[in-house]
């Protein structure tokens, strides 16, 4: 097990450098004990399942990554922020809201939602039919908002509203250990993913000002310092401008979105190896259209794209 040691707060380093489909944890190791994003890996989480006494678990957001091991604390309450809690009772809603009904049609999401509940979806190489999603978002015991003071003893724990990555994405805050776990505002290389990316910039630059000396990401990095996050915040944020411009270069002649998604512009050929995946690249294509729209960037008429 790998867990960076910041006194009441550790962090689970995430299996594979914490790369997707992981993602790197934090056990809460206090009076009251919690986890935030069960993701780290499957055998790290059964041994902090079995070696603590979890009550809680949170989840800063409804995405594979940061759910995915729910399941395995079967004694603990499952909390999420009320503004996604209908993603546990209403499955439908979740995949509906990737797009994947736009997509794909109505016949697959009702086999989507057949095809998780198998459990040899286990050992599914394909991220569209993994049983984890039926298995984690099975149960839901508790909601929390932005906002709220969590007390576990010796850590308090704010929830501080993070909104642009997902209807309800939070960043959590630890104001007494100065500590941020930053969840997805993560320095990736490769850049920001979210519903709406002028308020996700908008969130990461307030976040950076939170008065803490460490910001844990929830990939890769782990652990950095305050300054290391701000130097590295702009290189990351650009990221978004930098798909702005390969969309722009892309409509040197009127396109469709599909068009645009059939080239595989920013996942590559892997979009066509998983269905959930072309979802994304969707979505995502379709978040930055909407965004060169709101410029004057683009116009669309008819179904096509035209650069102005």
């Amino acid at each position: 097990m790998s867990i960076q040691d910041l006194g009441h707060i550790k962090v689970i380093l995430g299996e594979n450098g914490g790369r997707f489909p992981f993602c790197n944890s934090i056990l809460i190791d206090d009076s009251v004990q919690a986890v935030i994003d069960p993701g780290a890996g499957l055998q790290q989480l059964r041994a902090i399942n079995e070696n603590n006494n979890i009550e809680i678990v949170f989840n800063t957001h409804v995405h594979f990554d940061h759910i995915v091991f729910n399941y395995v604390f079967d004694q603990s309450r499952i909390m999420v922020n009320e503004k996604e809690s209908i993603y546990f009772t209403d499955r439908r809603k979740f995949i509906e809201d990737f797009g994947a009904n736009q997509v794909w049609g109505d016949e697959w999401v009702s086999q989507w939602l057949e095809q998780t509940r198998r459990p040899e979806g286990l050992n599914s190489k394909t991220l569209a039919h993994r049983h984890e999603w039926y298995l984690s978002m099975a149960r839901l015991d508790g909601t929390y908002r932005w906002g709220d003071v969590f007390d576990f003893g010796q850590v308090r724990m704010e929830v501080i509203p993070a909104p642009g990555h997902s209807p309800g994405f939070n960043v959590m805050y630890f104001p007494l250990q100065g500590v941020v776990y930053c969840s997805d505002i993560d320095l990736t290389a490769f850049g920001p993913w979210g519903e709406d990316y002028d308020q996700f910039i908008a969130s990461a630059r307030r976040i950076a000002q939170l008065d803490a000396d460490t910001f844990v990401t929830g990939h890769e990095s782990g652990i950095v310092s305050k300054n290391e996050f701000i130097s590295r915040l702009d290189q990351y944020l650009e990221g978004i401008e930098r798909r702005d411009k390969v969309l722009l270069e892309k409509l040197s002649r009127p396109r469709t979105q599909d068009e645009i998604i059939k080239e595989g512009t920013f996942y590559g050929p892997r979009i066509f190896k998983d269905d959930f995946v072309y979802c994304w690249e969707w979505y995502m294509v379709r978040q930055h259209l909407q965004r060169l729209l709101r410029q004057g960037l683009v116009t669309f008429e008819n179904g096509i794209y035209v650069r102005c």
